[in-house]
């Protein structure tokens, strides 16, 4: 007892010799922790935190009944982004002065960032009755009604604060995101404009490449996400930009590139690779992008994201364990659509499966190889018309995609169409030309058509075929070859 009587007595004596300098920095001058709260404001000015925290709680032991030491002790917890902490403080704070015109926003705003959402509601209503027209609060208070994607609810705070002060970007730059999210392209628009031209930072640069992707104006979207880049090489979301931009496009080299570049930055992450993996099955390089999910997984084992992909890649191996862990969960996404499609497919219910592959082509009309799943759906249900209709898509959209074609012309091959099989296969070859898959087929083809129209030079052709295949070390029609060889030698024997 005597010794805390002794440290209370010191500490009194010591503020006594202090306070005559400190008295003109507080607001509350009467309660005898006005020394230890100016100290700590300057302690806080010169970023000495821990110094600052010592001095506040020792102004506890003397009264705990300041709100100012509260209230900066929720300051340095913010400055530390600890906002669990700083809403405790906040909150004694605001408990023992409730007018104080800053305290109500600071607590806010550290419970909108401790996701206690609720009441970070409730303390900008009271910031704003105490503090009209604060275009702080009105941000705060949007911020909120963000993460509870509450999307209306938020532009229109962000509006009103951008209202209150027209230079604050921040404001006008999250409407315009809200924007975005309601789909509103146009007044997202020219928001955006006006801040690259006045604010040109990596926010608003990221944003204008955002709105450029989902308006499907790609050329644009590259140009402003490297924007990004030039100005932080390390801002991971401009490289996921690209990363859509190049395989919506199929640029498979500027695509590997980007995502090189990000690893080479140091942005080893479970995003990065869910991301790369996602653009790998867009380009339908399943093996390549099984890995990237496998790796994403192994930074960390509960991404839903990887999970969802690895599901997706299983199902096309029909195996469905993974899909139907997840799938309850995540209806609205389109891997998980495009699983079950495979699943109901796998089963036989061909009806069911055509409905899912439609929804998942309209949940991401990008998710092209929903196209090839029709046409795999409606041969099932031997509707040849459909089938050519989807595989007509799947080949439009993907041009460049040799196994496209060459499926395309099996199918052909398949209902008798020889003539369009081989225009296919010679699309492919285009594409590959050592392919030895499409040989063999054009060789099959040319073979079956020469039997209907025989002339020399069809049979030279297809001999022609066979002879590169053979060249390349795989050929699976011999005895058709040596049949076309006979009747070559009969025509040059007339």
């Amino acid at each position: 007892m005597f010794n805390k009587l002794k440290k209370f007595y010191d500490d009194i004596k010591n503020l006594n010799k202090s306070v005559n300098n400190y008295q003109s920095d507080t607001i509350i001058q009467s309660l005898p922790t006005v020394a230890y709260v100016n100290k700590a404001k300057k302690l806080i000015e010169a970023k000495d935190y821990k110094s600052a925290t010592e001095v506040l709680l020792s102004a506890i032991d003397i009264s705990d009944k300041d709100p100012l030491v509260y209230k900066y002790l929720g300051k340095i917890a913010e400055i530390n982004r600890h906002f669990k902490d700083a809403s405790v403080y906040y909150e004694k704070s605001a408990n023992l002065n409730s007018n104080d015109k800053e305290i109500w926003l600071r607590l806010g705003m550290s419970y909108l960032y401790s996701d206690i959402l609720d009441k970070a509601i409730h303390c900008f209503e009271l910031a704003d009755r105490l503090s009209p027209l604060n275009t702080d609060v009105f941000t705060g208070w949007g911020m909120v009604y963000m993460k509870q994607k509450k999307y209306a609810l938020a532009k229109d705070k962000f509006n009103r604060a951008a209202q209150i002060s027209k230079y604050n970007f921040t404001a006008i730059l999250l409407s315009a995101v809200m924007e975005m999210r309601l789909e509103e392209y146009a007044i997202a628009e020219e928001k955006l404009k006006f801040l690259v031209k006045v604010a040109p930072n990596e926010g608003s640069l990221y944003e204008y490449a955002h709105l450029k992707l989902l308006q499907n104006r790609f050329d644009d979207a590259e140009k402003y996400a490297n924007k990004v880049l030039v100005l932080n090489k390390f801002m991971l979301p401009a490289y996921f930009i690209l990363g859509e931009v190049y395989s919506i496009q199929k640029d498979y080299d500027k695509f590997d590139e980007n995502f090189q570049t990000a690893l080479d930055c140091g942005l080893k992450n479970e995003n990065l690779y869910v991301e790369w993996a996602k653009g790998l099955v867009r380009l339908f390089r399943f093996e390549q992008a099984e890995e990237k999910f496998r790796q994403a997984i192994d930074l960390d084992a509960e991404s839903n994201d990887a999970k969802i992909g690895l599901a997706l890649l299983n199902s096309y191996q029909n195996n469905f364990k993974m899909l139907d862990e997840l799938k309850e969960k995540n209806q609205s996404n389109v891997y998980i659509q495009e699983a079950i499609g495979l699943e109901l497919l796998c089963a036989e219910d061909c009806e069911g499966a055509i409905e899912m592959f439609k929804k998942a082509l309209t949940t991401d009309r990008y998710q092209t190889y929903n196209y090839f799943n029709l046409a795999r759906a409606y041969a099932m249900l031997d509707s040849q018309y459909k089938v050519r209709e989807y595989l007509d898509k799947f080949t439009q959209v993907n041009p460049d995609y040799t196994q496209g074609h060459i499926d395309y012309a099996q199918w052909l091959i398949n209902v008798s169409d020889f003539e369009e099989a081989r225009r296919k296969l010679k699309k492919a070859l285009k594409l590959e030309p050592d392919n030895l898959d499409a040989l063999n087929m054009l060789f099959l083809t040319q073979f079956t058509l020469v039997k209907k129209n025989i002339c020399e030079y069809n049979i030279k052709e297809a001999i022609s075929v066979a002879d590169k295949a053979l060249e390349l070390g795989r050929f699976d029609y011999t005895p058709q070859k040596q049949e076309l060889e006979r009747m070559l030698a009969n025509f040059q024997g007339n």
